[in-house]
């Protein structure tokens, strides 16, 4: 996988995207091609207080999560009437067909890192 070179540079407020109520992502690094499954991205992800996705996922690519600022709360597979809440400095890596979900952000809101690549 070749990744470009990109130096420090400050993340201007334009150019975000609402991909679900209450969370918008920007793209900072990457170009990622699901249908040709190639490729990797990083992007940020802002969650507004409370936010809420209410589906299990799972896709065929590489997940990486690390949750800069506030919590990320997330039902269990094993028992998903448990909820596990995350706080900031909390880290996931979810391989291929991983399922995971659903996801609320927390009182304050958050702000995770993501990075996602075909193996």
């Amino acid at each position: 996988m070749n990744k470009e070179h990109r130096e420090f540079f400050v993340i201007e407020e334009d150019g975000w995207e609402e991909t679900s109520p209450g969370v918008r992502t920007k793209i900072v690094a990457g170009a990622f091609d699901e249908a040709a499954r190639t490729g990797h991205q990083n992007r940020i992800a802002r969650w507004a207080p409370n936010a809420r996705i209410d589906e299990v996922k799972s896709h065929p690519y590489y997940e990486e999560v690390f949750v800069a600022t506030g919590s990320l709360r997330v039902a269990s597979q094993d028992d998903p009437t448990r909820i596990d809440t995350f706080p900031a400095f909390s880290f996931a890596c979810r391989p291929p067909g991983a399922m995971h979900g659903p996801f609320q952000a927390g009182p304050e809101g958050c702000v995770l890192f993501e990075t996602i690549f075909f193996p």
